[in-house]
């Protein structure tokens, strides 16, 4: 199915999703400009903790918005972007094309790097311990990258981000671990393997592309409540 393509990446004051939290997001729509980055204040119990973990001053930190409003403003910055390819879309001279109101919904693609493991369970984590269930999690797709370079192995053997993307696009000014950047060296890393493999991004992607599991969801709760 169309898709639009929404490059993803969290910094976190620890590698558990449940027990710590979410301090920055960032997201890219694939093939745009459009750009989603936001700290995210952890609250009295994280906000001067672990910042030697993502590098991300406790200030800045305390200045940013709570999880659930990060939370929503990431999920309306990609309805937006989905939205806005509808649009684009149906940007035609052919009378006779639907309305953009007939047409269903684009699908969110989200893509990660080492995101199964990491990224979308933290998301998860932070959407159930704040009440927000997973309700807007399930509309969406998820690609892990890694499971892109694997099969490929057209980024080199280093299946870091950092390392794929200097092979991709040689030296770079891009600051390591913090989302956007991240989110930006990923767009180039995909990019230049799709380049590789003669297929657009979106057709190469949509391969490793998985729903949320309804079990996974339930698993993951259980542990928060315990």
């Amino acid at each position: 199915c169309d898709a639009v393509v929404a490059y993803i990446d969290l910094e976190t004051d620890s590698l558990d999703p449940l027990s710590r939290n979410i301090v920055e997001i960032g997201a890219l729509v694939g093939g745009t400009r459009a750009a989603f980055s936001t700290v995210v204040n952890p609250g009295r119990r994280g906000a001067r903790e672990a910042d030697a973990v993502h590098g991300i001053l406790p200030e800045e930190l305390e200045e940013g918005p709570s999880f659930v409003e990060a939370f929503q403003r990431l999920d309306q910055f990609l309805r937006f972007a989905s939205v806005s390819a509808l649009v684009s879309d149906s940007d035609t001279d052919d009378e006779a094309a639907p309305p953009t109101a007939m047409k269903p919904d684009l699908a969110i693609a989200l893509v990660g790097h080492n995101a199964l493991r990491f990224d979308y369970p933290f998301l998860l984590a932070e959407c159930l311990r704040a009440g927000l269930g997973s309700s807007t999690m399930s509309r969406w797709m998820f690609v892990d990258t890694m499971d892109l370079l694997r099969a490929t192995d057209c980024a080199g053997e280093c299946k870091k981000l950092q390392c794929s993307f200097r092979v991709c696009s040689g030296p770079s000014r891009l600051q390591a671990h913090r989302a956007l950047d991240d989110c930006i060296a990923l767009e180039v890393v995909v990019d230049f393997v799709s380049a590789r493999m003669g297929v657009t991004p979106l057709k190469l992607l949509r391969c490793f592309a998985r729903r949320m599991d309804e079990s996974t969801v339930a698993q993951l709760g259980a542990l928060l409540v315990d």
